[in-house]
């Protein structure tokens, strides 16, 4: 099936991102093609996992609003729920689906929170580890120690 959306371009630093409103979902590039590129692999990501799912698609909306210097820009793929994912990713490409940093990346896969191996000097991350952790975020912090019943924290018996 084909589909078709609009994703609204702003310089941010100096990247540029391109956001799709309809899918509250974001990424960047280095530069005009980079980002149409990387608006692609997205919107085609999105759209295979939420197939893949049996979520109800969002209907495309054309015509969002811009800031100064900004632009919108139509994207269409082509793909199914069948459609065949890369089996890797680039650090990078991690870090832009997850909204994160490729230093956070790193850490993750030094972590064992994210799969890959080295391709030679290359992180070659598992898309698969990439989707889950996008589909099961965790929350921010430290996690909560768990105390035992009447246990006075710092209390010696």
């Amino acid at each position: 099936m084909k589909f078709v959306y609009e994703a609204v371009v702003t310089r941010s630093g100096r990247f540029l991102e391109a956001r799709f409103p309809d899918l509250d979902t974001i990424t960047q590039g280095d530069d005009e093609t980079d980002v149409a590129y990387m608006a692609q692999d997205l919107l085609e990501t999105w759209l295979v996992v939420a197939l893949q799912e049996g979520r109800a698609l969002p209907k495309a909306t054309f015509g969002h609003a811009t800031v100064p210097g900004g632009y919108r820009m139509v994207v269409a793929v082509e793909c199914s729920a069948t459609t065949p994912q890369e089996e890797t990713m680039t650090v990078g490409e991690a870090a832009d689906i997850l909204g994160v940093t490729p230093g956070r990346v790193r850490a993750m896969i030094r972590d064992g929170v994210l799969r890959a191996h080295k391709v030679g000097g290359v992180h070659a991350v598992e898309t698969q580890s990439v989707m889950d952790r996008f589909n099961n975020p965790r929350r921010a912090g430290r996690p909560r120690e768990e105390t035992r019943a009447g246990a006075v924290r710092g209390a010696e018996a």
